[in-house]
Formats: structure tokens, C-alpha cells, sequence
């Protein structure tokens, strides 16, 4: 690393680290160009990082670099990260690492979005005067996140449309306001895209989402 660099990346680590290690739901994934992994931050040194790998049938490659997400309550903090080396102990696999690029703050984490395909349906909210009792509508997610989703479906709907939408994930079931967007795209086997903003939704029901969305992101 250059000397600005090396400062650049120094400034960040002084800005974020308490904040991120202070977090009680500090959450850490490493991703590279094929894979996601797990890990827990075993020590914080200045650069280095001692990173516990989760998934022990799994390895890091020496000297590579992966990009890191360490994601808090409040918001996202990435960087880049290179592995020094491996350190076997007690069939726990832990990596010597240390940062290549300076630490930013992503979005916030409730923009946190995570591909998974589960099941939705869709209740259009009808006019005040209509009798026609709404037919459900069925999809199936292409991502989440605790704001909103994306679902594709066979039926042709003309958005923007209030809606509830419910689907289940984690064992839990969830039962929201929400608004499909303008945005459509069309696919070649006549099936849609359709991109959902969830509307008034609890605080506590979008908090267990969003941990139940990060929980399912570390183990995938």
C-alpha cells in the first residue's frame, strides 16, 4: 500500500472500529468472486484482523483478498481484507488478516438486500367503492430485505399498486402494507418483475426481519 493509502486506511479504522465492535449484533462475511463465508472478529489490532472461519469445512486462500461486510444494527462497513496466514487450533480454523483498502459506511442495513426464492402472496388494495373481492395474486421472491422485495410472477399488474403481501421466512410469518412499484420488467417466458417498497411496517417486526435476512446471509 502507498503511504496515502496506508493513511487513508488508518483515518477509517480510528473513525469506525469502536462502533463497529461495540455493536451487539455485529454481524461479519467475507465474500469473494465465487463465495460467502461466515466469520467472527477475534481480535482487532490497528490493521490486523484474527478472523474465526464458522464454516470449518471451508478455507481461505492464502494471500488472496476477500471484501468484507460488517454489518451492525444501524448500517453497513466494507472494505477489503488480505489473509496473512491460517492458524489451526483445536480443529477451529482462525486467519491472520489485515486491511488492503480503507473502511466505508454502505447504506443503511434495512437496504441490506439478500437473494433468496420463498413463496409470496398478493392482496391488491381495492378502490373504496369496488364489491369485487381482490383475487390473491402469487409469487416468488428473487431478494429481500427488511425495506422491501423483489418477486416475479406470471400476472400482469399495472404499478404503481397498494398491496398486502405475505410470505414466510425463517419459521416466521410475516403480514405487511406495502406499494409494488412503477418499475416492470419483462421477461422472455411472459413472467414479470415486480419491485416492492414495504410501507408502515413495526419497528420490531422489521428489526426480527432484517436479523432473520443477516442470519440467513451468513450461513448461504
Amino acid at each position: 500500500m502507498t503511504s496515502n493509502k496506508e493513511l487513508a486506511v488508518e483515518k477509517s479504522i480510528y473513525t469506525y472500529q469502536s462502533i463497529i465492535l461495540l455493536d451487539s449484533n455485529l454481524r461479519v462475511k467475507l465474500t469473494d468472486e465465487h463465495d460467502s463465508y461466515g466469520v467472527k472478529i477475534v481480535n482487532w489490532q490497528d490493521n490486523n484482523l484474527l478472523l474465526e472461519l464458522y464454516q470449518s469445512q471451508l478455507n481461505l486462500a492464502v494471500t488472496k483478498k476477500y471484501a468484507i461486510n460488517m454489518l451492525t444494527s444501524h448500517s453497513t462497513f466494507a472494505s477489503n481484507i488480505l489473509v496473512l496466514k491460517k492458524i489451526l487450533q483445536d480443529d477451529v480454523h482462525f486467519y491472520a488478516t489485515q486491511f488492503a483498502s480503507p473502511i466505508h459506511q454502505k447504506r443503511p442495513r434495512n437496504h441490506f438486500r439478500q437473494d433468496v426464492a420463498i413463496p409470496v402472496t398478493i392482496i391488491i388494495v381495492a378502490q373504496k367503492n369496488s364489491k369485487v373481492k381482490p383475487t390473491p395474486i402469487k409469487g416468488t421472491t428473487i431478494d429481500i430485505s427488511a425495506g422491501g422485495l423483489k418477486f416475479i410472477s406470471n400476472t400482469i399488474m399495472k404499478p404503481p399498486l397498494n398491496i398486502y403481501i405475505t410470505f414466510s421466512f425463517h419459521n416466521s410469518r410475516f403480514t405487511t402494507k406495502a406499494k409494488i412499484l412503477e418499475q416492470v420488467d419483462k421477461l422472455n417466458n411472459n413472467q414479470y418483475i415486480y419491485r416492492v417498497m414495504f410501507k408502515d411496517m413495526d419497528v420490531n417486526v422489521q428489526n426480527k426481519l432484517e436479523k432473520y435476512i443477516i442470519d440467513y446471509s451468513m450461513k448461504y
